[in-house]
């Protein structure tokens, strides 16, 4: 099996090519890596050009003004030449046997997920990966029979590995809301709708430096603002019409054909909104109703 690793950067050389070093030491050496630049305006392909590794190394440039995230994945994934393809972020660093565990669980119509254990102790990702890890590793089920039988699982899009094919039958990362909090969650509940399983791989771990938040300009304000809209407006995304448009959209960006218009999505948000900021008001108040309860 071989593996493509896609890394997305945005202006972090240094953590960048520290990663990259640190990749040496995987216990399996064969794999390629192509990190995708989210339009990074640091020294990024410069530091890539001078960096010499004994793997296969590229990389692709986006360019892109806004939260290119989803657009930077996507341009990795189709410029991998693996069979399979798995993804990370510059702030995650795979444990040595990363590369071949991936190769070993990677299989047809299942997304391999693996651990993205916090660095710095944070203990809120700690709690959820313990709860990811209660999942019964390499058992591929459903998302829905995930949910139902493993409720407190969180599902994590930043270290999730495929087949090249299954990323783009499944249609990709949607770019249409270039917004911080929508990419995962759209993600899996399109994975829902076209029916592809999910398996957990112990071993496949990353290890998450969180205390990098902010140091490439992206701090967690602005995380948590972008947060708010995508909460209100990805619903009306997530949609039948709308993953079915995805899929097309990311076989004809595969094949290089010319994009059919996607269907549009702001008059519905902008009808559901009152009722959303409602919802989403009632949620946060009992929230704070369980914690105030639970103290």
């Amino acid at each position: 099996m071989s593996l493509s690793l896609v890394i997305t950067t945005y202006n972090r050389t240094a953590v960048l090519e520290r990663l990259l070093r640190t990749l040496e030491s995987q216990t399996d050496p064969d794999f390629q890596v192509v990190v995708a630049i989210d339009g990074s305006t640091d020294n990024t392909e410069d530091m890539l050009k001078g960096v010499r590794t004994r793997y296969d190394l590229k990389w692709i440039n986006t360019h892109c003004k806004e939260y290119g995230l989803a657009v930077a994945r996507n341009r990795g994934i189709l410029a991998s030449d693996g069979r399979a393809v798995a993804i990370m972020d510059d702030d995650s660093v795979p444990v040595p046997g990363f590369v071949a565990a991936h190769k070993a669980s990677c299989t047809s119509g299942v997304i391999t997920g693996g651990p993205r254990h916090p660095a710095n102790g944070d203990e809120r990702m700690a709690w959820k990966m313990q709860e990811l890890g209660r999942l019964p590793p390499l058992t591929p089920m459903t998302i829905d029979q995930l949910q139902r039988e493993w409720p407190n699982a969180y599902l994590v899009e930043n270290n999730i590995g495929l087949l090249r094919d299954d990323w783009i039958a499944m249609g990709l990362f949607s770019e249409r809301l270039k917004l911080y909090g929508y990419i995962g969650q759209e993600y899996f509940a399109r994975a829902r709708f076209l029916g592809m399983r999910y398996q957990f791989n112990p071993a496949a771990a990353v290890m998450h430096h969180g205390e990098l938040a902010g140091d490439n300009g992206f701090f967690h304000s602005k995380k948590v603002r972008q947060t708010k809209v995508s909460e209100l407006v990805r619903p009306s995304l997530m949609l039948s019409k709308h993953f079915n448009a995805q899929v097309t959209w990311a076989r004809d960006q595969a094949a290089g054909r010319s994009q059919q218009e996607m269907p549009g999505f702001w008059l519905h948000a902008g009808m559901a909104l009152p009722w959303r900021v409602t919802r989403l008001g009632l949620s946060r108040v009992r929230r704070k109703v369980r914690q105030v309860l639970g103290a």
